[in-house]
């Protein structure tokens, strides 16, 4: 079985990934990962920043050993500048002949037995192409963790999440697209505006060149 690089946490700090832990800040991430501040992606600015980060650890000089890592890429999100979400995505090719059971087996082994087996947990659309297979979860107080396969992505992927803050953050994002649509005439005819004052702005400057420069 390949080793999935998981660090071993105990029932205090279960909301972590790899020494990510839940709750941290934007900043410390990206130190934590090597990555730059142009690789911060703003999903909503209002009501709350809402914010994520996807690193490759595979070709990472930082925490990873290239070439041997089955994980892909990790997305982190943030909520006001706390982090509530790590999405897992492993390889395809470092998983390969994995069963569920030899997930589960692995994981089992950083956070204890699975509350739920894959048979009590239904599967869910994210999307017109994919479809999502729970395999597992482990709760411990706000902390859920959650195994599960992804048809889309024809792999495992594995989310670690405050599930107060996920709440919260899908709130802000509800609310971020209503004051979008509420605001968008008004935005279009400040656009419109703007452009007719472009235009006529141009038009004087041409006409004014123009009186200048005209000779009958």
């Amino acid at each position: 079985m390949v080793a999935l690089a998981v660090v071993p946490v105990s029932a205090q700090d279960v909301g972590q990934y790899r020494g990510f832990l839940l709750g941290s800040t934007l900043m410390s991430v990206t130190e934590l990962t090597g990555s730059r501040a142009s690789d911060v992606k703003t999903v909503h600015a209002r009501p709350v920043l809402l914010q994520e980060l996807a690193w490759n650890p595979q070709y990472s000089t930082v925490r990873s050993a290239p070439g041997l890592d089955p994980v892909r890429e990790v997305v982190f999100t943030f909520y006001d500048d706390r982090l509530y979400k790590i999405a897992v995505h492993y390889d395809r090719s470092r998983t390969a002949g994995l069963t569920h059971a030899d997930m589960v087996t692995a994981l089992t082994s950083v956070y204890g037995p699975s509350l739920l087996p894959s048979s009590s947990i239904r599967r869910a659309r994210t999307g017109p192409a994919d479809l999502i297979t729970p395999i597992a979860q482990w709760e411990r107080g706000d902390t859920r963790v959650s195994l599960h396969w992804s048809d889309y992505r024809a792999g495992f992927g594995l989310i670690v999440l405050s599930q107060r803050l996920d709440d919260l953050a899908r709130d802000a994002s509800i609310a971020s697209v209503a004051m979008d649509v509420r605001e968008a005439p008004a935005r279009e005819a400040a656009r419109q505006k703007k452009e007719a004052d472009d235009r006529q702005a141009a038009e004087d400057r041409t006409r004014a060149t123009n009186i200048g420069a005209f000779r009958p």
